[in-house]
């Protein structure tokens, strides 16, 4: 079975997908889950969508990053993307904390609305959240969510992590669990359960401690399934063979898509 990238961004030129991809399919990589972060990305993402279908998924959502280029008439936007070009999730978005200066009262307008849009239109979640799990997790109870989703660059709490699968969601785990400083990340990945997880690069972004001064990219997803492996005293194929289950099966789709 092949390898799964629960997140990453290969609309973005530096990454050279039409050169990427097929290096990525040779080493057996099965699917990748694309997701936009504003409106101006939208029609990119679908692009690459539509020219390798059943290995892109994707994902559209107004990521809290970019709050100073939203504006409110992009959720109406977002919501006809979803009527006209059925997107298999929505995100990424969510709430950041760690951002300096950021409007959080307008972090959770955006967060709302996209958690109703979802609701409307029985789609999974591709949620960023920084330094705000436990207020992530309230607002999803709050508005009564149901369609689980991916919880990206998970590395919070054994506890939060609970929380989340019990929500119906999973964790998507990447480079930062290789570095020697994530102690207490290791140990939250030991006590997951394997329905709990996914790989995850957040290419070009994130670099594990391995490919540090590169950039990032899915191929180093098989080298995170080894440190994963061995944080869990399992074998790299049955990390692999569980995550991509745990992809498809978050996503609502068979394995063949």
């Amino acid at each position: 079975m092949g390898w799964v990238d629960s997140h990453c961004h290969l609309n973005f030129a530096s990454l050279e997908p039409e050169t990427l991809i097929p290096k990525m399919q040779q080493q057996k990589c099965e699917a990748v889950l694309v997701p936009a972060t504003e409106l101006n990305l939208f029609a990119d993402v679908l692009d690459l969508k539509n020219q390798y279908p059943n290995f892109v998924y994707w994902a559209l959502g107004l990521h809290p990053y970019f709050l100073q280029s939203h504006q409110l008439s992009h959720l109406e936007q977002l919501e006809v993307q979803i009527q006209q070009n059925h997107p298999n999730a929505l995100g990424e978005f969510g709430l950041d904390f760690m951002l300096k200066d950021s409007d959080i009262e307008l972090q959770y307008v955006y967060l709302r609305e996209q958690i109703k849009l979802a609701k409307s239109y029985q789609l999974p979640l591709v949620i960023h959240c920084r330094k705000a799990h436990d207020q992530l997790a309230s607002e999803l109870r709050q508005l009564n969510f149901h369609q689980g989703g991916f919880i990206h660059g998970f590395s919070g709490s054994v506890q939060q992590a609970k929380r989340y699968l019990d929500m119906g969601f999973v964790l998507g785990l990447g480079g930062a669990l290789t570095y020697e400083r994530a102690n207490a990340m290791r140990k939250m990945v030991a006590a997951l359960p394997d329905e709990g997880f996914t790989l995850e690069t957040d290419s070009p972004d994130m670099a594990p401690a391995f490919a540090q001064g590169q950039i990032n990219t899915p191929l180093n997803i098989p080298r995170i399934a080894e440190y994963i492996a061995q944080i869990r005293n399992q074998t790299v194929e049955q990390v692999i063979e569980q995550t991509t289950v745990n992809f498809f099966r978050t996503l609502g789709l068979n394995q063949e898509g």
